[in-house]
């Protein structure tokens, strides 16, 4: 099997080309799916979303596999329905299932995809998915869908290409799944979004990453439960067990197995027709759920859990995490780029994601890309903290459906200090605004050594010396790492400063870094001095001033 890298026609694709696209959309899952299941909270917590979904779609992939190259379109779409059909986990997992069902029928004959054929095959998914879940219920995976049937068919209409239409279904996904929790009680209580929903929006995100050239993270992530999750689920809820089974040569329509299972339990699903059916239902009676399958119809495959046993088990990991609420604050994150354990440890602190990079390791699109991806906000400001990386942190905004913006730090106090002004309680446009204000207010010193003679700034520079550059100019140059921090802070004026903090870098010690200080604070007994250790690669000091 040879497995196209990026779509070859931004206007038509291939079979092939769709099997390589549905391959990168289950590993982006995989990569999410702790993430999602952390998220699961409805309708009771019957095995894990995020990990059902992947493997459901996995089957898919797996079958997808044994196909020849030069596969139809519509050939791929019905191998993957049928084998998820056959693979799907949970609810969740048979609704993905009716998703891809419904996609296979708008593509039943289609040799090659086209835009037009991409949003109607979209566009039924949704339709088909809604049609077989007995109680629909806006804010879940089915509203997701709707809307991405809706964005997709806007996009085909205005003349998009496959991987613009795509991007639009990804970012309209974005959208409803952030909507879910003002749809839903249970959501709004926990604090969270739909898990089926956004396991939906992970899958569309890394088949758009996959049409636009963009590599997926194979890497999961482990997001910690939130508290939040356990108590927004009643404490004497009866969950009875959850039972599937898997049907062949059917004796009686899927509208009246479905009516059978309603009147024996809740979250009934019965999809396929009378040579295959799926059958799922949430009840305190399996054993007649069990008893009519087998009246009326080959069993082929049978499982039953406690999930009253599950929940119990949920919630005693929540409680092992600890019994703070470790969901976020705020609906805004922030990636930070840095380096050495120290300042990695200072922007956690702060709240940020971090990637590590700075001089001589800056890094790339694709690892800031997969930061953003990975972050589980909707809206995202980045700190590059190095003027050699604000450029590619601007690139990132073009090559995702989050809403991203940059403050562009040139060094690590000014990302520091553009962290200390985030508000939690304020909207992204005003965070902005006061970073980059708080960033501008920051004076850097940063120590390092010259690695060829030169002459910088008007000043010459031998090989081995230790230079002290105060924001971005050449101040002084020395024998010793010490000498040139305080010549660059005596020419500074410190007077208008009221805390100088000293970061102190790889094969540097605290002591040393203290020295330095009291230093300081003979010379301007006005300042405030603080030591901390910074741990970051061909610096032996930055220094902040505010």
């Amino acid at each position: 099997m040879t497995t196209p890298t990026v779509a070859r026609d931004r206007t038509r694709a291939t079979g092939a080309d769709l099997r390589a696209a549905l391959q990168a959309a289950a590993t982006w899952l995989l990569a999410n799916a702790e993430r999602i299941n952390a998220l699961n909270v409805f309708p009771v917590p019957d095995g894990d979303t995020g990990t059902n979904m992947s493997m459901t779609l996995q089957a898919a992939i797996e079958d997808l596999a044994r196909l020849d190259d030069d596969v139809s379109v519509g050939q791929v779409a019905r191998t993957a329905y049928e084998a998820a059909m056959l693979g799907a986990r949970g609810n969740s997992g048979v609704i993905l299932s009716q998703l891809l069902r419904g996609f296979a029928e708008a593509l039943a004959v289609a040799d090659d995809l086209t835009p037009h054929a991409l949003a109607e095959a979209l566009h039924l998914a949704g339709e088909v998915a809604f049609r077989a879940v007995s109680k629909p219920a806006e804010g879940t995976i089915l509203t997701v869908a709707r809307a991405v049937g809706v964005a997709a068919r806007a996009a085909a209409g205005a003349g998009a290409d496959l991987p613009e239409l795509l991007g639009q279904s990804a970012r309209a996904a974005t959208d409803a799944v952030a909507a879910t929790p003002q749809q839903l009680e249970v959501l709004r209580k926990a604090g969270v979004v739909d898990a089926g929903g956004e396991g939906y929006r992970v899958i569309l995100e890394g088949a758009w990453m996959w049409s636009t050239g963009r590599s997926v993270d194979e890497d999961a992530t482990t997001h910690p439960y939130s508290r939040a999750l356990v108590d927004a689920i009643e404490e004497d809820s009866t969950f009875g067990f959850c039972t599937e089974y898997l049907l062949r040569e059917v004796n009686v329509e899927v509208s009246e197995v479905k009516a059978q299972m309603e009147a024996l339990g809740e979250s009934v699903l019965a999809v396929g027709d009378q040579s295959l059916m799926r059958v799922h239902v949430h009840t305190l009676r399996p054993g007649q759920a069990l008893e009519y399958a087998v009246e009326h119809g080959t069993v082929v495959r049978v499982k039953v859990e406690n999930m009253q046993l599950q929940h119990e088990a949920f919630a005693a990991e929540a409680r092992g995490a600890g019994d703070r609420d470790t969901s976020p604050a705020s609906t805004i994150g922030v990636i930070a780029v840095g380096a050495g354990e120290g300042l990695l440890k200072v922007f956690r602190s702060l709240g940020a994601t971090v990637v590590q990079g700075g001089q001589t390791m800056n890094p790339s699109v694709q690892e800031i890309l997969n930061a953003v991806n990975r972050s589980g906000y909707r809206e995202l400001i980045i700190l590059p903290n190095n003027s050699n990386i604000v450029m590619t942190a601007r690139h990132v905004q073009e090559l995702t459906p989050h809403a991203v913006e940059v403050v562009p730090t040139e060094t690590v106090p000014q990302g520091i200090g553009a962290l200390l002004a985030f508000n939690f309680q304020a909207d992204m446009q005003t965070n902005v605004v006061a970073m980059q204000q708080a960033a501008h207010a920051v004076h850097t010193i940063e120590v390092t050594r010259a690695v060829r003679d030169a002459e910088v700034d008007g000043r010459r520079v031998r090989s081995g010396q230790y230079l002290a550059i105060v924001d971005g100019k050449v101040s002084s140059a020395g024998d010793t790492a010490e000498g040139v921090l305080l010549s660059a802070l005596s020419s500074t004026v410190v007077e208008e400063m009221e805390i100088v903090t000293i970061y102190y870098g790889e094969g540097f010690t605290e002591a040393q870094a203290q020295t330095v200080a009291a230093r300081v604070r003979d010379l301007h007994s006005g300042l405030a001095v603080e030591v901390v250790e910074g741990g970051q690669p061909h610096y032996p000091y930055i220094a902040s001033l505010e």
